[in-house]
């Protein structure tokens, strides 16, 4: 009984200390990965299913896992690092670069408006 009551308290201590979502647009943050300037951000979109695409992401040449609502988040002045979920309203569509990985050709890059 004890375990159980210790996990109901952590996990509602972990629910509070996260940031509010202050957009619209919710998406869950996979991971980060460094970009010539800033960072990208690798986030699963949970309330818009019309943004992002399915893929099945790699990290270190081993599968991390297949999410529904694939995006890019370009974020040059890394507002976004260590942050668990990424909440906006307006985003603009991004050229994709030239140089990128074939595996993400077909994932939408966005840059954050508002």
């Amino acid at each position: 009984m004890r375990k159980i009551l210790f996990y109901c308290a952590f996990g509602l201590l972990l629910v509070s200390c996260s940031a509010p979502c202050n957009g619209h647009i919710e998406s869950a943050v996979l991971y980060f990965k460094q970009a010539p300037q800033g960072q990208l951000v690798y986030a699963n979109v949970l309330n818009l299913p019309t943004l992002g695409t399915q893929q099945t992401l790699t990290r270190e040449e081993k599968e991390y896992g297949t999410f529904p609502h694939v995006i890019i988040i370009e974020d040059p002045h890394m507002k976004f690092k260590g942050q668990r979920t990424v909440c906006f309203d307006e985003f603009a569509k991004q050229p994709i670069p030239t140089d990128v990985d074939l595996r993400e050709k077909g994932i939408m890059r966005i840059k954050i408006l508002k």
